[in-house]
């Protein structure tokens, strides 16, 4: 983190415990969807109601983009609601960041992703790959993943993209998978092998509500979990709305990573800058909105358990080196 980047999270922060509706600072936080094409069937993804186009991002939107918002974050993730290895400039985005001093991270998923995509990405300047190996089997992994994943595939060119990354020295390599139901009883087996691959990290996520709207949340979560996405809303305004922003790949900009359809659009970066976005009437409403903790007409908000907020502050700025550490905390599972 360099010093304008401090200087911007400190004036974000600010903006948040003093509650401020138009922020002092800039967003620091992106994800950027190159597409949200998919050919997967994942029984715990929302993507079946999606309603919104399909398609790729243009490069130079992404150029111009990229071009707003260096300086102001160390980095960004390129993906969202798609599988971003099918866009067929992927490596030249990863290119065009690292050339403007921004580090970039994908999620991915193991049915999809092979050793010639990943030397193309890791290649281009990839900082972390992140990839989803829902199961420890061929059947459970077929289960979750959709008929046509293929479990020994997927490990195989897991195994072959380590051996890579072990020649290039990089990237950050991070095995995941998600706790629901029907994985729980697998977490420790799951930990033990790729523990064992020597992998950078191997991620148990919290399985996703998808604000509180997908109909398999029953069927696929346990008691636990269930109370956890109903529980009663933190009273605390979401620092999401004073930290990130969401970019779809036909350049509209939504609130965060859990708007997977478009459900609440804060701009168009066709015809406005970031900047202009960030604090116009829509995200002064939401900000608004989250201060007074009123989601009559916000549903996407309304029924969030994803929701992260702290208690307002009057000490601020004295407790930001506290809060530095909390933040990373906070956020590394996003990252």
């Amino acid at each position: 983190m360099n010093l304008k980047q401090f200087v911007n999270k400190f004036l974000n922060f600010y903006s948040y415990f003093h509650r401020k509706i138009k922020c002092l600072g800039y967003p620091e936080v992106y994800n950027i969807e190159p597409t949200n094409h998919c050919p997967m069937k994942c029984i715990m993804c929302p993507r079946k109601y999606m309603k919104r186009k399909l398609g790729h991002m243009d490069i130079n939107l992404y150029k111009k983009i990229i071009d707003q918002l260096k300086g102001y974050t160390p980095s960004i993730g390129l993906h969202h609601f798609g599988e971003s290895l099918l866009h067929p400039k992927l490596d030249k985005m990863i290119k065009y960041a690292k050339e403007k001093r921004i580090k970039t991270f994908i999620s991915v998923n193991a049915s999809v992703i092979n050793l010639e995509m990943a030397k193309k990405i890791i290649d281009a300047g990839l900082d972390k790959l992140h990839i989803s190996l829902d199961g420890t089997d061929p059947v459970m992994y077929k289960r979750i993943r959709g008929i046509t994943a293929n479990y020994e595939k997927a490990v195989s060119n897991i195994n072959e993209i380590i051996k890579y990354k072990r020649k290039r020295k990089k990237p950050l390599i991070v095995i995941a998978m998600i706790n629901m139901k029907i994985t729980k009883n697998k977490i420790k087996e799951f930990k033990k092998k790729w523990d064992k691959q020597g992998v950078d990290e191997v991620e148990i996520k919290d399985f996703v509500t998808w604000e509180g709207s997908s109909k398999d949340i029953e069927r696929l979560a346990d008691k636990e979990q269930l109370s956890k996405a109903f529980h009663k809303r933190s009273p605390y305004p979401c620092v999401r709305a004073w930290h990130r922003m969401t970019i779809l790949w036909d350049g509209r900009v939504v609130p965060c990573c859990y708007d997977y359809d478009a459900k609440y659009v804060l701009g168009d970066l066709n015809k406005e800058s970031l900047k202009e976005i960030w604090n116009n009437q829509k995200m002064k409403k939401l900000r608004t909105q989250h201060i007074k903790n009123d989601f009559k007409s916000n549903d996407l908000c309304k029924n969030c358990k994803e929701k992260n907020g702290m208690p307002k502050s009057k000490l601020y700025p004295l407790n930001f080196v506290f809060l530095i550490k909390r933040i990373k905390t906070h956020f590394k599972k996003e990252v």
